[in-house]
């Protein structure tokens, strides 16, 4: 079984991360498990700031730096999911049967 305990959100950008799911799913097909912190909960864990990243991604990232956390506001850094993202992801990976928890 492999688990993996947010990462996927800091391995830069979408393809790259498409490319980590395959990666996960080549180890053991029957079951993985992927954890990633919620784009929409109320707190971001990496920044602790509250609702800023419900903005759009590029406000998001322009607040970031504008606040001082520029290593954050780099997509390559910091990556957040919504449940939409991750589904469009697991579409993309051509992975037919999966469970999405928040």
């Amino acid at each position: 079984m492999v688990i993996s305990n947010t990462k996927i959100e800091h391995v830069d950008n979408f393809e790259n991360q498409i490319k980590m799911v395959k990666n996960v799913a080549k180890f053991d097909r029957n079951f993985f498990v992927i954890i990633t912190s919620n784009r929409y909960h109320p707190l971001d864990f990496h920044t602790k700031l509250l609702f800023i990243h419900w903005v759009p991604k590029n406000v998001h990232r322009s607040l970031l730096n504008f606040i001082g956390f520029n290593y954050f506001a780099k997509e390559k850094n910091l990556n957040l999911f919504s449940e939409h993202d991750l589904n469009v992801h697991m579409k993309d990976t051509g992975i037919k049967y999966y469970e999405i928890f928040l």
